[in-house]
């Protein structure tokens, strides 16, 4: 006999891995805000540059992130939150790889700059996708409850991660 909780059970499982996808992304994006800060004086050390250097790695990052935010989210309007927030996941994987391995603080600046870019096509496309994945408004709001929750867990966590 089918009851209606079995029914339900995989409609609430649909929903739940986008929620996760979409909180897995957001948190690699707030670490990585968070964690740079911590790194600032090894940065200084190993690949030089001054103040002003140290101070675009992270206020670069923080520009581009704000700057395009609200045109990613019009690209996605246009070519589909999941296409932009795909694109966004893949250029934030690669440009995190090329902060990792800049030999120089330039190279670091500069791919810091891609990253915010990267991650604007993230969050932007994020809660498009949310919305999508949750109709009802309860349920939405459950969602981003939990999704602005792992941002407060990511800003916490980030400097310990950057720490260690």
């Amino acid at each position: 006999m089918l009851t209606l909780r079995s029914t339900s059970e995989p409609r609430q499982r649909t929903r739940a891995l986008p929620l996760v996808a979409i909180c897995l992304g957001y948190f690699m994006v707030i670490i990585d805000a968070t964690a740079v800060s911590l790194s600032l004086p090894a940065l200084g050390r190993d690949l030089g540059g001054g103040l002003g250097v140290l101070q675009w790695v992270v206020d670069g990052y923080t520009l581009a992130f704000a700057t395009l935010l609200l045109s990613a989210g019009a690209l996605g309007d246009r070519v589909g939150p999941h296409r932009v927030f795909c694109a966004g996941l893949t250029l934030f994987t690669v440009t995190s790889a090329a902060c990792g391995l800049a030999p120089t603080a330039a190279t670091l600046v500069a791919a810091r700059l891609v990253q915010g870019a990267a991650v604007a096509l993230l969050v932007s496309s994020s809660l498009a996708l949310l919305q999508a994945a949750h109709p009802d408004a309860r349920s939405r709001a459950r969602a981003v409850g939990i999704w602005g929750g792992v941002a407060g867990i990511a800003a916490a966590f980030g400097p310990v991660v950057a720490g260690c």
